[in-house]
């Protein structure tokens, strides 16, 4: 069992890689011609490695979501992945949403913008 000050490093450490990643991930995908899939590619995988969700059943400690449900995947069986599965893919959803949602409305602004006034 882990003690409380034990967990909270565990989290900064993973915090800190966790943010390594997403860097190299921006900087791998920086040449995607498209600003709306590069967008949504470093989104997803932002939003993929930092959602939380509860380690254990019996426990309220929480754990990087993609871990509980990568590692559920491979020792349980398929069905067990969608205990930290489904929020994490809800949120990845969510996400996607807004930002699709966002780019709508700039492109509708944009389109506005550039008519012609009468």
């Amino acid at each position: 069992m882990m003690t409380e000050t034990e967990y909270l490093y565990a989290w900064l450490y993973y915090l800190l890689g966790a943010g390594l990643l997403i860097s190299c991930w921006w900087y791998a995908t920086r040449r995607i011609p498209w600003p709306e899939v590069r967008h949504l590619s470093r989104l997803v995988v932002g939003v993929a490695i930092v959602v939380p969700w509860y380690t254990n059943t019996q426990q309220d400690y929480l754990s990087p979501a993609l871990l509980i449900s990568l590692l559920e995947l491979f020792f349980e069986g398929a069905s067990a992945f969608w205990r930290a599965g489904a929020p994490m893919l809800a949120a990845v959803a969510v996400a996607v949403a807004f930002s699709t949602l966002f780019f709508v409305v700039r492109w509708y602004l944009h389109q506005r913008k550039m008519a012609p006034t009468r």
